[in-house]
């Protein structure tokens, strides 16, 4: 039996003349929300929407270019053509999260704090759900650490690596999504400071971590995260301020 059935015109109500694409808009958008649409539906083509909603064509095609732009509808050409439903994409997600976080001005501050909340929680979470896949997934991370401490950049990327598959490990969508965004403010934040030194730390950190989650004992993965992220974000900004504020 086909699912690729177009949504009957009672779903949408004709938009009035001031608000036209707009209205499109925020129907839709709204039909997602309430779940009455969900990801992989098909609405129908182009024209069958402009005639469901009562608008021209080039109204209804200004709507689901904005629509398409958000990431909730795809438009797809040839034989199956027409308009459907997106399905989830976290990483475009992530990836519209941490530009808005860049585009308000947040500062970094602001970051570790959000930072601490999620990553304190995952690694709670991921000692008590973490599968076998996902221990070794961590232990591979933690190995790369190892053979990448003279190269700081490479350390840096294995190590929000490492934090990726904790969160990962937590089996929270919403937190992971939450952590990718973060991440893509974080990095730059945090590579001036890192050393050789910081390195040897975080590895030894790493490794008292990945050992809670391995033993399933949440309290002590969290306390771990919470000791090295505590310290990882004084010593960052203590770094920062000392570099912009002149030494009496």
């Amino acid at each position: 039996m086909s699912t690729e059935k177009t949504i009957k015109p009672p779903l949408w109500e004709p938009v009035q003349n001031e608000t036209l694409s707009g209205s499109i808009v925020t129907q839709i958008r709204n039909a997602v929300l309430s779940e009455t649409l969900h990801a992989g539906q098909f609405l129908g083509s182009e024209a069958a929407l402009a005639k469901q909603f009562g608008v021209s064509r080039m109204a209804a095609r200004d709507a689901l270019r904005t629509l398409e732009g958000l990431g909730i509808i795809e438009i797809r050409m040839g034989a199956k053509g027409g308009v459907w439903i997106a399905p989830g994409n976290p990483d475009h997600l992530a990836g519209a999260l941490a530009i808005h976080l860049k585009l308000i001005g947040v500062t970094p501050s602001e970051v570790f704090d959000a930072q601490m909340a999620l990553e304190i929680t995952a690694a709670e979470l991921a000692a008590q759900r973490r599968t076998d896949a996902d221990v070794q997934q961590l232990r591979e991370r933690l190995n790369e650490l190892e053979t990448s401490k003279n190269d700081l950049e490479r350390f840096a990327r294995v190590s929000m690596q490492f934090h990726d598959g904790l969160v990962k490990a937590a089996h929270s969508r919403i937190l992971l999504v939450e952590f990718r965004a973060l991440s893509h403010v974080l990095q730059p934040v945090l590579l001036p400071n890192l050393t050789a030194d910081s390195a040897e730390r975080i590895i030894q950190r790493h490794r008292m971590l990945l050992s809670a989650i391995e033993a399933r004992d949440g309290a002590s993965a969290a306390s771990i995260m919470r000791e090295r992220l505590t310290y990882q974000r004084d010593k960052t900004l203590a770094q920062s301020q000392s570099a912009v504020i002149p030494t009496p």
